[in-house]
């Protein structure tokens, strides 16, 4: 095993040289192999743990353990144990029904939004929206029309029931005047007496549908309001694991304005659709999710990608996605030796879940891992150029 010492100063040097442009990792290997360097450091390695291990490529990187620290390197120990098997596939985050809400219009007439109503502004259940006024319109406001035509009626009534009950009018016409009555009422409305329009339901106004000054009818849809607390996610799973449907438990997403991968487990996540008779669409079925969106970690119509999570195996090798490092398609991650000695060992990749990745080869249960700052070991070991005049004997 060849070995590559970094003293500190030529690894800061380094990472001076990679931020300006001038770090080549393409070629870094065959420079290696054309300097030598005189270093006359005792390093004595005890490998242990190691042995019959077929690991990396045979190069040895030394990275002092001040400059490992200073440049956020962590290791962990890859232990083998269960973990889900995987489906990979495309969702999205859509509302539920009893999550949305539209305030309307109670009444027709001109309508007046309250200040500060704008899409994207939170809501509370009962908030002003608009105001609607009839007054001055062709026809006048209804709900007057409507008030008169009860007070009209109600007389009616109290000037027939003396004479109803002398015998003087007939059941059939008293009671005809009590549905009159009960007519005018019934088109009676105390909140569109108001013209107000308010929230039904707290949340985030989503739309608003028309505009400032604009005549409505009395039912027109104004602003859509969705609410915080509940939301579904809907993952299409393609055919070709219509087998496997039956066995997912979960599921992790990925959104495209965070790097975060999120369980939704941890947002109360749960399935809800039944895999008695799915349904395909256009060559995917879709599988449900409910969950909740109290803190608004998520935005309804958000397109994610899913890690449905399906039966559990054991004895399987896992590193966390961070460890990975990837050069021309291939995939590789530095094993830490002993306190300063680093190994770079290819992988071959099974399923992944987005935290986690399962490991088929190239690393062994016990073996400890990069999974953090792994840029830094890869500096080091490419970390071979040197400023003209600098000498290396020490």
């Amino acid at each position: 095993m060849r070995k590559l010492h970094i003293p500190l100063m030529l690894a800061a040097y380094a990472a001076m040289m990679c931020a300006a442009g001038a770090c080549h990792n393409s070629n870094a290997n065959d420079e290696l192999a054309h300097h030598d360097h005189n270093h006359e450091h005792n390093h004595e390695h005890h490998h242990e743990g190691h042995e019959g291990h077929d690991h990396g490529d045979g190069q040895e990187i030394i990275l002092e353990p001040e400059q490992a620290k200073l440049m956020g390197v962590k290791v962990m120990t890859a232990k083998s144990g269960p973990f889900n098997s995987v489906i990979k596939a495309s969702g999205q985050i859509v509302e539920n029904a009893q999550g949305a809400a539209v305030a309307s219009a109670p009444t027709p007439g001109i309508l007046t939004f309250a200040p500060g109503i704008v899409e994207g502004r939170q809501v509370s259940a009962g908030t002003l929206i608009a105001t609607v006024k009839s007054s001055g319109m062709s026809g006048g406001d209804p709900n007057n029309v409507a008030q008169v035509a009860i007070a009209s009626a109600q007389k009616e009534v109290e000037r027939l029931r003396p004479l109803h009950e002398a015998g003087v009018v007939t059941t059939a016409e008293f009671n005809a005047a009590v549905a009159v009555l009960n007519a005018a009422r019934a088109s009676y409305s105390p909140q569109a007496s108001t013209g107000r329009i308010t929230a039904p339901s707290s949340g985030v106004i989503t739309s608003i549908d028309v505009r400032q000054g604009q005549f409505v009818d009395a039912g027109t849809p104004v602003v859509s309001i969705t609410g915080s607390g509940s939301l579904s996610l809907r993952a299409d799973v393609p055919q070709k694991h219509f087998n496997e449907i039956g066995s997912i438990t979960g599921a992790r997403i990925k959104t495209p304005y965070s790097s975060e991968v999120i369980d939704i487990a941890d947002l109360g996540g749960r399935r809800v659709n039944s895999v008695s008779a799915p349904r395909a669409m256009g060559g995917y079925v879709p599988v449900y999710f409910s969950i909740s969106n109290t803190h608004n970690m998520l935005l309804p119509g958000t397109a994610v990608e899913v890690y449905l999570q399906g039966a559990p195996r054991d004895n399987v090798v896992t590193v966390p996605v961070s460890a990975l490092s990837e050069q021309q398609g291939n995939f590789f991650v530095y094993i830490q030796l002993d306190k300063e000695g680093y190994l770079r060992s290819p992988v071959k990749l099974g399923e992944s879940n987005g935290k986690d990745v399962e490991i088929l080869s190239g690393v062994h249960n016990g073996d400890r891992v990069v999974y953090e700052g792994a840029t830094a070991v890869r500096l080091a070991a490419s970390s071979n150029v040197i400023p003209e005049g600098h000498s290396h004997n020490h």
